[in-house]
């Protein structure tokens, strides 16, 4: 259904440079995205739920439910539109799971041929990332409050900082597929 992303790797998360942002907005985002969280709160609660399912049906069926998938999916891409928001755009984020709603933000997963038993060790597998991502995410952190200085004072997303957080996105979206049984590949360590 998707194409896979530059490197291979069957999942795509983009974010569309804004060339020109509002200055003051950044200080406020956040919050105008309250609803938003409210939503992904109980999409979340949800989530929980058919990925646990999601578990037995792969391990003892060697399929995802196509409806569970798509919710799975969705849910994932409407947590990444509004943290596009909240970080980057302007542009307020549909109350949607569908592709395509929020033109500025790309994120899409090719549906794999499941392996029933890689379920049961990718727990154990993801560790490697979620250390390095932990170690990133405070950089992140930090990255993102340079970022948001420089557009208030430049009017501007310092290019760099706007890439090495979108890589981290990115990196992070992979990781996150693979660990919500959206895809069986392992992913990269790559910002790319």
């Amino acid at each position: 259904m998707a194409a896979a992303s530059m490197n291979g790797y069957p999942v795509t998360f983009d974010v569309a440079y804004p060339e020109a942002p509002s200055r003051w907005l950044i200080l406020v985002r956040w919050l105008l995205a309250l609803p938003h969280y409210l939503v992904l709160t109980f999409l979340g609660l949800i989530a929980g739920l058919v990925w646990f399912v999601s578990f037995f049906t792969i391990l003892f069926a060697r399929t995802y439910p196509d409806s569970l998938y798509r919710f799975m999916v969705g849910a994932h891409r409407w947590s990444l539109n509004v943290n596009a928001y909240v970080m980057f755009l302007d542009r307020y984020p549909p109350f949607s799971m569908d592709a395509g709603e929020y033109e500025a933000v790309t994120f899409e997963v090719e549906r794999p041929d499941f392996n029933r038993w890689l379920v049961l060790v990718k727990w154990l597998l993801v560790i490697p990332h979620l250390v390095v991502l932990t170690v990133l995410g405070i950089i992140a952190a930090v990255a993102f409050l340079v970022l948001a200085l420089g557009v208030l004072v430049t009017g501007r997303y310092p290019r760099g900082l706007f890439d090495f957080l979108i890589g981290f996105g990115r990196w992070e979206a992979r990781v996150n597929a693979y660990m919500l049984f959206l895809v069986d590949r392992y992913p990269p360590f790559s910002l790319r």
